[in-house]
């Protein structure tokens, strides 16, 4: 049995690596949300200060509210992930599953990691374009 779950275990190994990774961009995610908040606070002042409404800052609170919404079950997703895979290890370890259904965890949790790494990206593609263009604008 133990030879028939080393690529499961691989598999598992592999997705526990990424879900690590993902970790690091969350928190990578929840600084740049935490200085854009900061950025578009500051900058709505100044914009209502000089009677300079831009439209583009419709958009930036838009994808911050979009994060604010997410952000707490995406932590969540990942410490289930962490868990899944923790679970699944021992259960493979253990002989609980056969082949059909250990691809099918298998397949569920690479399913969610993937997933949740394509959020993060989206989130945190969208926060460098938002900075940037607060930083343009500033200067002009």
């Amino acid at each position: 049995m133990a030879c028939n779950n080393e690529p499961s275990m691989k598999r598992i190994d592999t997705m526990e690596k990424q879900v690590s990774k993902i970790e690091k961009k969350y928190q990578e995610t929840e600084t740049a949300f935490n200085e854009l908040v900061e950025d578009c606070i500051e900058f709505d002042e100044k914009l209502r200060n000089e009677n300079n409404p831009r439209p583009e800052m419709q958009l930036l609170r838009a994808y911050l509210q979009q994060y604010e919404d997410e952000r707490i079950p995406m932590k969540e997703e990942i410490d289930y992930s962490k868990s899944q895979l923790s679970d699944l290890k021992d259960d493979f370890e253990n002989g609980l599953y056969d082949e059909t259904q250990r691809e099918e965890y298998l397949a569920s949790e690479e399913k969610a990691v993937k997933t949740l790494n394509a959020k993060l990206d989206y989130f945190l593609d969208r926060f460098e374009k938002q900075s940037d263009f607060i930083k343009k604008i500033e200067k002009q």
